[in-house]
């Protein structure tokens, strides 16, 4: 029997906002943000997420969660550069609340994921003088990969900026999030969820590891926990991001023991960190490090301040 490899994938492409964005949003300036920067931006990060995963399946990418998106105009962008464009993506996205104005988002293969239902999940916060605050809102996807239903949660968290406020809201959103998946789950534990996003912090975070009850080896997982592949890739050499001088793994994806078992009709075969030469600086004191598109609102041309981060599943 002929197996059949597909990628999943997360990428925080970093303050991409559209042309017709507000001038206050726009990195830098509206003088800044020129027609010309944005398509190369487009064409960067449609390139990037065409690379992602090809090495393993010589595929497209068939899932993609996105972080700090405007709105569904860049998504669609996106879908139309050529890098993409064979890939018949078709995009979803909800614009929350957030301050920032920046959304989490998805493209998909709609010849091979049908989906079923999707949501924002949305929140509020009231500090003590009942003033109101919001974030990202979480999608909620539920959907047929390959026809198998999957169940897709993408984050992007509260920053670690604030943080004894925003370390309240993370631990808020994480026991959301671990309820709707305790929701989800019947007797057997076969259900197929991902968590996938910038959870701005690391993978062996207390909170994380708590509140969403992830474990690190795959052969351990039982019953409600999910697995957390991220702790086995982190390292001081290798991340997702750069965070006050070190490198650190916020981005992350979390499987439920549905994809674990040997008879899965998608079955997890394993995570690692998109950090292709290209998506790096190569010159000076920042050599190595993820080549931005500005830094300090100064022009670089590049791509994000993040690295992607990908699944392998066999279907």
């Amino acid at each position: 029997m002929k197996q059949n490899f597909a990628t999943i994938a997360f990428y925080n492409v970093e303050n991409f906002y559209s042309k017709t964005s507000d001038d206050s949003f726009l990195p830098g300036n509206v003088s800044k943000w020129k027609d010309h920067r944005y398509d190369v931006k487009v064409d960067k990060i449609a390139f990037c997420i065409s690379k992602i995963g090809q090495f393993e399946t010589n595929e497209l990418p068939y899932l993609v969660g996105l972080a700090e998106i405007e709105n569904e105009e860049v998504l669609n962008d996106l879908t139309d550069s050529p890098f993409l464009k064979s890939g018949n993506y078709n995009v979803l996205l909800y614009e929350s609340l957030d301050e920032r104005r920046i959304n989490v988002g998805l493209l998909y293969r709609q010849q091979f994921f049908e989906i079923i239902e999707s949501e924002p999940v949305r929140f509020v916060f009231k500090d003590q003088n009942e003033n109101k605050s919001f974030t990202r809102d979480i999608l909620y996807v539920k959907g047929k990969l390959f026809g198998e239903m999957i169940h897709l949660f993408i984050v992007h968290l509260p920053s670690k900026i604030d943080k004894e406020v925003n370390q309240l809201k993370r631990q808020h959103i994480f026991k959301i999030i671990r309820k709707r998946i305790n929701d989800l789950l019947t007797e057997k534990f076969s259900e197929k969820i991902i968590v996938m996003g910038d959870f701005n912090d690391s993978p062996t975070n207390e909170d994380l590891r708590l509140e969403l009850n992830t474990r690190p080896k795959q052969d351990e997982i039982k019953g409600k926990e999910l697995f957390n592949p991220m702790v086995g890739l982190q390292s001081y050499k290798r991340g997702s991001l750069i965070f006050k001088k070190q490198w650190m793994l916020f981005d992350q994806q979390l499987f439920s023991k549905g994809f674990l078992v040997d008879d899965s009709n998608l079955e997890y075969i394993k995570t690692d960190i998109f950090d292709a030469s290209f998506l790096k600086n190569s010159d000076g004191k920042s050599t190595g490090l993820p080549f931005r598109t500005f830094v300090g609102g100064k022009y670089f041309g590049g791509y994000s301040d993040h690295f992607p981060v990908y699944t392998i599943l066999k279907y």
